[in-house]
């Protein structure tokens, strides 16, 4: 006899029915639907981010929605849906963020990522040079977060077109503990096939941009983190996430594209591009193809910003490389009003006597905070004499927050304003702290000063859009980098397309994982030490 609830979900003008089974939470239920759901603490019920308004039937009220939600909200019917298991039939309508606007930058550029260079989710398209037939290839970045797409003529390395999106596996949770976590109860599949369909819509996408025909792809390339590239290929994810953190495989991994997409759309090969280890994956060495690592006589530092900390300094004869679990904060995540690079984030501020002067991507009404506006906040809030170099807040502001937007209320939520709260500051200390302390770290074991790296490579969406200033500010970033610091782009989604369309790259790939030697963060006294000295804002 099926016992599901029946439940009227409100989206937008539009509402639809879906069935929850006994024992299931509406997230769960909302998620094997196909309803994206942002839940960066990956259904804890933590981040708040998955909440919904009940407009009629019963939720029972939860301990999580009383540390979320103020008396009045939650006689309005707020619940997290995470922590929500429906047994009558009710009418919901969902609160959380469209993420369809993310942006996620495609552009590269190893002088300069400038404004020209830049494409993001506002695809650019390029006019065309030379014929259909002169073949072309499909180079993906696949992240924890956003995936990048460009198409690029293999004859000539043309980019054609590009497509960003944001990956819907962070429904299960914001990093790549949270998806390993949720593959190792049982949930791999799933995340399999919810990556396999943004892929091919992103395939799809970058074709019907630019009027290719089909018929005449003939390779597609992807770098990603090494979860991602299990959770793509339905390996076990178990292993990554039990001393000693062994993978699968994290060799250069060329399949049929059905062994990959379970789909016969396509008849040609896709080439996974190798890693360097569990924690340091084929994205990082994707950057350094581009950087030329393996090529270089002077010393030069890597920096990837994003859900993952992840570096390597060195040249052609010695690379070291680490990863800091840095966590989402520089993505929005585990921010009280944190979103992703969606039109509406507040990505700069500056704090005057008359008020709050904010810049939101794409200048659209501010709906949340992501994660250059979380760095630029605390740089105003310190510059300002708001919050203290350990992160304190002075009052009134250390009970209710900053508030950035919106009406002052008692409610300890964040909804119907944008604030910026204690937990928050702790929240980039932890992150800002990793980063910095993983720095540190790296360039004292490979023996060398600041004077002597030539230049320090910063790569990924953050890294591109922050405040150089504002980042070495709060202690981010060394002062010393001044000066040396190229915004390269997405040097994952470079190297990838460097792959389809030079010859010997597959070598050049292999040897700079020869080259390579990652430092073990985890159980370092020095990182631990590093790390708690790097915690306050300079």
């Amino acid at each position: 006899m099926d016992r599901s609830a029946n439940i009227r979900i409100i989206q937008g003008y539009e509402s639809h029915e879906i069935g929850c089974s006994p024992g299931k939470s509406l997230m769960e239920a909302l998620l094997d639907e196909g309803i994206y759901i942002n839940a960066s603490c990956g259904g804890n019920g933590t981040c708040g981010k998955c909440g919904v308004i009940v407009l009629e039937g019963n939720l029972s009220i939860t301990s999580q929605d009383h540390s979320l939600f103020h008396e009045s909200e939650l006689r309005k019917g707020y619940r997290l849906s995470c922590q929500a298991y429906p047994t009558t039939p009710c009418t919901i309508k969902l609160q959380t963020g469209d993420e369809t606007g993310f942006e996620a930058i495609t552009g590269f550029s190893k002088s300069e990522v400038t404004e020209e260079t830049e494409i993001t989710k506002v695809t650019k398209v390029i006019e065309v040079t030379g014929n259909q037939e002169d073949g072309y290839g499909i180079a993906i970045d696949l992240g924890t977060t956003t995936i990048a797409f460009v198409l690029v003529n293999l004859r000539n390395a043309q980019v054609i077109a590009s497509h960003s999106t944001v990956n819907k596996q962070r429904a299960y949770g914001a990093d790549v503990i949270s998806r390993i976590q949720a593959s190792s109860e049982g949930k791999g599949q799933m995340l399999r096939r919810i990556v396999q369909k943004d892929l091919l819509n992103g395939i799809n996408e970058v074709f019907r941009l630019s009027n290719i025909e089909k018929e005449y792809l003939k390779h597609i390339t992807i770098a990603g983190n090494t979860t991602m590239g299990h959770l793509l290929l339905g390996y076990s994810c178990e292993s990554l996430g039990i001393y000693p953190y062994t993978p699968v495989n994290i060799g250069i991994t060329t399949l049929d594209f059905c062994e990959v997409f379970q789909t016969e759309d396509y008849n040609i090969p896709v080439t996974l591009l190798p890693g360097i280890s569990t924690f340091v994956g084929a994205d990082i060495t994707a950057g350094l193809l581009y950087c030329d690592f393996d090529q270089k006589e002077e010393i030069c530092l890597l920096i990837d910003l994003g859900t993952n900390g992840e570096m390597a300094i060195g040249n052609k004869e010695r690379i070291l490389v680490c990863s800091t679990a840095a966590g989402p904060a520089f993505e929005g995540g585990n921010i009280s009003c944190g979103v992703g690079s969606i039109p509406g984030a507040i990505c700069s501020i500056n704090i005057q006597p008359d008020g709050n002067h904010l810049q939101t991507i794409q200048d659209q009404s501010p709906i949340g905070i992501c994660g250059t506006g979380v760095v630029e906040i605390a740089s105003e809030l310190l510059r300002n004499g708001i919050m203290d170099e350990t992160g304190l807040l002075e009052e009134p502001y250390f009970e209710t927050g900053y508030l950035l937007e919106g009406v002052e209320t008692d409610s300890p939520s964040a909804f119907g304003k944008i604030i910026f709260t204690q937990k928050d500051i702790r929240e980039l200390q932890l992150a800002k702290a990793a980063i910095r302390a993983g720095v540190e770290l790296l360039i004292q074991r490979y023996g060398v000063t600041y004077e002597e790296i030539a230049t320090i490579y910063l790569a990924g969406g953050f890294g591109y859009k922050i405040d150089i200033s504002k980042a070495v500010h709060i202690g981010l970033l060394p002062k010393e980098f001044l000066g040396k610091i190229k915004t390269i782009g997405n040097s994952s989604l470079a190297g990838a397309s460097l792959y389809l369309t030079e010859k010997g790259n597959g070598d050049r790939l292999n040897d700079i994982i020869r080259r390579s030697e990652e430092v073990s963060l985890s159980k370092d006294q020095d990182f631990y030490d590093l790390y708690i000295r790097s915690m306050n804002f300079e």
